[in-house]
């Protein structure tokens, strides 16, 4: 399981957040908004504070300044914003710091190190949901001719990366489903693997593209990926993409970073 990298991966976009709210507070005028309300109206000063050999703060007018007026209403905003921040990071990190893994392999490792021949059993039910993997509707008719190589599960794929997919899911106990006819009747596609992650129960798509050579091959997988995306399917979220390389090799350490990165 990753969730200490996920809570460092909030961490750092959090701080990415911030560093872009800081270059933006530079960009922002000087001084604070003022309302003033007369009646039914509002007037808007500038508040100028202390600076340099100005002793007083001062105020002027802007109300005829809309934009001036809008920019010092995004500073304000700016400046709370940094400000909470600067306290979710305090707390993030406080977390970060005393958060501990309780995976299988994290909890057990010692032991399985001790004894190895034992390690089955701890990784026993270890979130694999084998009757999930079996029981769906296989996409029998979809190219079947093309279908020519045997995963060690028995299930007929179409290319040496899917395989080496499939493979690695297996090693890794994450069970899947392979060419799945999904539950929308007017998606023309059907994905390489659905994939149930153990940790969660969240279901993941993963599309391996082979000949990245054929320039029509690839115009029709980038449809694909659009006509995914108005379906909920969408990459960085749910939906994994890899690729063979361009000498038509299967780069197997990058499908196990994503294996790792995403569904542990």
């Amino acid at each position: 399981m990753l969730y200490h990298e996920e809570l460092n991966a909030i961490i750092e976009q959090i701080k990415g957040r911030k560093a872009l709210l800081e270059e933006e507070l530079q960009s922002l005028p000087e001084g604070f908004l003022h309302i003033q309300k007369r009646g039914d109206r509002e007037f808007y000063t500038v508040r100028d504070p202390k600076s340099g050999n100005r002793k007083k703060e001062r105020r002027h007018g802007i109300t005829r300044d809309p934009e001036l007026v809008y920019s010092l209403i995004r500073k304000r905003y700016v400046l709370n914003a940094l400000k909470i921040i600067e306290k979710d990071l305090r707390l993030l990190e406080a977390a970060f710091s005393k958060y501990t893994e309780f995976d299988e392999n994290s909890v057990m490792g010692g032991f399985i190190a001790e004894h190895p021949h034992l390690k089955d059993a701890v990784l026993r039910n270890a979130g694999i949901d084998i009757e999930w993997s079996s029981n769906y509707h296989h996409a029998e008719g979809l190219f079947a001719d093309d279908r020519t190589s045997i995963a060690s599960d028995g299930t007929i794929m179409r290319s040496r990366g899917e395989i080496v997919v499939a493979e690695k899911l297996k090693q890794n106990n994450i069970p899947y489903r392979y060419e799945m006819e999904l539950d929308h009747p007017n998606l023309p596609y059907i994905p390489d693997f659905v994939i149930k992650r153990p940790r969660d129960g969240k279901i993941f798509f993963w599309e391996h593209i082979g000949d990245v050579n054929d320039q029509d091959y690839m115009k029709r997988n980038a449809r694909k990926f659009e006509v995914y995306e108005e379906y909920g399917i969408v990459p960085w979220d749910n939906l994994i993409i890899t690729y063979d390389t361009i000498n038509g090799g299967v780069n197997t350490p990058l499908i196990e970073a994503m294996i790792h990165a995403w569904l542990l």
